[in-house]
């Protein structure tokens, strides 16, 4: 039977992770290694964990982050199969059992991902996770991974290295990306295989402007380039969110210019792109 190693990365998540750790409870049909890695709340977690008694292995203290907690969760855990689930996440029933047919169908593929859904804060779905069929210069334009419906092999990680804490809000994004440049196997399944809580305090949420600049860190550092709807999506968040005074001089949300507006960055940073001036949409090595 396929062992699965799942952390649950959590810091002052009470209100959510007692929904988390249900849905992994409720998986059937594998063999699984779960633990929380709890970076020492001080609201409910605590108390949530201890009453599972020892049907869930867990730990509260200092951690040194999320990126941390899970490099050090994962590789503390037995199993083949790897994933992370926020304790704001759940799992869909069947998700595990869905997820190691398709690995035994498929022994080239190194990572799974599937449909997912959207929910809110008291679990709601709102909308579906706007995952795409897997396509290399698709993810370079748009991190379509939804993390929680995200498993990969442990040979991941001997190929490739762990989850780069530099990245500390795009590091599954970061992680991805590094994958497929080097030539890993991605699979998509049409099952939904969980659903992403969208809450305040989600870390894409409350640090926007950290997310497009690790965004744009990361592309360089992997392509030498960062795509261009990144620079749109940045130039959406300057004119819709930020409060820049700036902002007020990006096109309206329905004027096409903002598309061109894109291409300055490539412009401006000609030197960086080493001599590439322009960039083909989709040809992610331009």
């Amino acid at each position: 039977m396929t062992r699965f190693a799942l952390v649950s990365p959590s810091f002052n998540q009470g209100p959510y992770l007692r929904a988390c750790v249900d849905s992994v409870l409720a998986q059937t049909g594998v063999d699984l290694d779960y633990a929380v890695a709890d970076g020492g709340s001080t609201d409910e977690s605590v108390a949530v964990l201890r009453d599972y008694g020892d049907r869930v292995r867990w730990t509260s203290g200092p951690d040194g982050g999320q990126v941390r907690a899970i490099n050090a969760g994962l590789k503390a855990l037995g199993g083949d199969i790897c994933g992370y689930l926020n304790s704001d996440d759940v799992l869909v029933p069947g998700a595990l059992a869905a997820v190691a047919e398709a690995f035994a169908r498929h022994p080239d593929v190194d990572v799974i991902y599937g449909p997912a859904w959207f929910i809110d804060a008291a679990g709601r779905r709102t909308r579906p996770y706007p995952t795409l069929p897997w396509s290399v210069p698709h993810l370079v334009d748009h991190c379509f991974l939804c993390q929680p419906a995200t498993f990969w092999r442990r040979r991941v990680h001997e190929r490739w290295g762990w989850f780069d804490p530099e990245f500390d809000t795009t590091f599954d994004y970061e992680f991805w990306l590094r994958l497929a440049l080097g030539g890993a196997g991605f699979l998509h399944l049409e099952t939904p295989l969980a659903e992403s809580r969208e809450h305040p305090e989600t870390k894409s949420t409350r640090a926007r402007a950290k997310v497009f600049a690790e965004i744009r860190r990361l592309q360089l550092r992997h392509l030498g380039y960062c795509g261009r709807n990144w620079w749109e999506q940045q130039l959406r968040f300057w004119r819709d969110e930020s409060g820049n005074r700036w902002g007020r001089l990006v096109p309206g949300r329905k004027d096409e210019r903002v598309y061109g507006l894109a291409w300055l960055p490539y412009v401006l940073w000609r030197r960086r792109l080493g001599g590439h001036l322009f960039y083909r949409e989709g040809d992610w090595r331009a």
